[in-house]
């Protein structure tokens, strides 16, 4: 097996308030709340995650295979059943991911979404 190189490190730690952390990656800083917090909450922050990673993957993918991407934007819902665990935030039932892109005809988005889905 190949050695693995170190992608990616954060971590957060407590702050003293309940249901608020701080966050860090390499020199950033930022504030994730439970639910119903001031700040954006830590399940917001990681969908934006995935979102941004689509974003980012798909326009690689496309200029990689010169397929003349425009733009594009990535959208996330996740749901929950609230009476299946009643309390536990912890559980999505449902996630949905939306891509819509410009420049690009049907079968060229579908199959970078596809493309994206394999990876």
């Amino acid at each position: 097996m190949a050695e693995l190189t170190l992608a990616y490190k954060a971590k957060s730690y407590s702050t003293g308030t309940l249901g608020r952390a701080i966050c860090n990656a390499r020199n950033h800083h930022w504030v994730a709340d439970d639910p119903g917090g001031d700040e954006v909450g830590a399940g917001e922050l990681f969908f934006s995650g995935i979102t941004a990673c689509a974003v980012n993957m798909v326009e690689r993918i496309a200029n990689s295979e010169d397929i003349a991407l425009d733009w594009m934007e990535v959208d996330i819902e996740s749901y929950r059943d609230p009476d299946k665990t009643p309390g536990d935030l912890t559980l999505y039932d449902a996630i949905r991911v939306h891509f819509t892109m410009w420049g690009v005809d049907d079968d060229q988005a579908f199959e970078l979404v596809e493309t994206w889905k394999r990876r």
